[in-house]
């Protein structure tokens, strides 16, 4: 019975074990891809060739301690931190906004600096505000038929999207309300209430989005894609001639021609153009292959604690629909699929900040799917042992 119970245990875990090597193959992909679509960009600036491939080193590794902490994190201590990490991502959009530790670059005041440190708080906020309806949700779930107990977590919410749009940056704050939205969805809050709160948001949003000549030429230019080739639609249309370029196995990797300056930004938000021009469809299949599973393990491992442990499944889906989103929306971008947005691709794209909260997003994830294949153990077997503190330890 002992040996049966673990070859179960061994089926079952096979989900982790997925994650994690997911996980590692999209970091060493997105370092590999950094490096060879960004090194033309530092020699022009006067610097080491690798400058931004070790600055995104750095920030990686700084990532994958974050996911180890994170993963070891007692959930009650996830608990007790949540209305800090609120408080503190307000505060830190409000010294962006309004102080002189924030900084201004293409127009957005986007960034905080403190001291050597740069970053962008909206990408703290996007996990503060899944930690904050996880643990809205878990606690208050048998309420939610009721109007009136979805009006604070949609308040919440509401508040740190107008903070995002202050800062101009309203792709992001549009995919952070999306996300958000469908966690209510997989709260149950009724539809009709999700009607009213997709009517209160999505009115004001597409006005927002007619206040600004920028975004309006984003979508002119998307609709019609001829208007403007070497304007409006310069970089999609260069992102889309890279792509092409690469063919079936791609021109191999550092020997792209699109990053040497004909397509800007390239090791930003188009940094999978530049994949797949050196790697071809195929790498670049393979890379949507990766998020895929992704997308497997984090919503079949959340799926798994829908009742057993609703706290974990909230964070899991958010997590998991964080990231997902994130990379759908960019492949989407530089396949012009959707209109540009400025939103990086996770794991890849040049950011320590993104990269950073990615991957201490990712241990959480981690977290959750462990504690779900550990739940599909003990309750697909007879006899379990009495040996689980160690279990204890990552969850409770």
């Amino acid at each position: 019975m002992i040996k049966e119970q673990e070859t179960s245990k061994n089926r079952s875990i096979s989900l982790f074990y997925l994650l994690i090597l997911v996980l590692i193959l999209l970091v060493g992909f997105g370092l590999s891809a950094l490096f060879s679509a960004s090194y033309d960009k530092a020699m022009r600036l006067g610097l080491a060739p690798d400058y931004f491939f070790t600055k995104q080193l750095v920030y990686a590794l700084g990532g994958v301690a974050a996911g180890c902490i994170a993963f070891f994190l007692p959930k009650i201590f996830l608990r007790f931190i949540t209305p800090v990490l609120v408080l503190g991502g307000l505060i830190l959009m409000f010294l962006t906004l309004f102080t002189s530790f924030g900084e201004t670059r293409l127009g957005a005041r986007r960034w905080i600096q403190l001291g050597p440190i740069g970053f962008q708080p909206s990408e703290l906020v996007k996990i503060c505000a899944i930690f904050f309806l996880a643990n809205y949700f878990d606690k208050h779930h048998n309420k939610l038929k009721f109007f009136s107990a979805n009006i604070y977590p949609a308040a919440v919410v509401l508040i740190f999207s107008g903070l995002i749009l202050l800062q101009r940056d309203y792709s992001t704050a549009l995919i952070f309300t999306a996300i958000c939205f469908f966690l209510f969805i997989a709260a149950g809050t009724r539809f009709s209430y999700l009607f009213y709160m997709l009517l209160i948001v999505g009115i004001p949003g597409l006005l927002i989005l007619l206040t600004e000549t920028y975004r309006l030429k984003r979508v002119v230019g998307f609709i019609f894609k001829d208007i403007d080739p070497t304007g409006l639609n310069y970089q999609v249309n260069a992102s889309l001639a890279a792509i092409k370029s690469g063919g079936l196995t791609g021109t191999g990797l550092g020997n792209g021609i699109y990053k040497l300056g004909r397509l800007p930004e390239v090791q930003s938000d188009f940094i999978f153009a530049s994949f797949v021009e050196e790697n071809g469809f195929l790498g670049g299949s393979f890379i949507i292959i990766l998020f895929g599973l992704l997308a497997y393990a984090g919503y079949k491992g959340s799926i798994r604690l829908r009742e057993s442990d609703p706290y974990l499944y909230f964070l899991g889906f958010g997590i998991t629909s964080i990231i997902i989103w994130q990379a759908l929306l960019n492949i989407g971008v530089v396949t012009g699929i959707v209109p540009p947005t400025g939103i990086p691709l996770p794991f890849f794209s040049q950011g320590g900040s993104s990269l950073l909260v990615t991957l201490g997003m990712s241990g959480l994830l981690c977290k959750v799917i462990y504690r779900a294949e550990i739940h599909n153990v003990n309750k697909n077997n007879t006899i379990i042992s009495h040996n689980t503190s160690y279990q204890e330890v990552l969850y409770e």
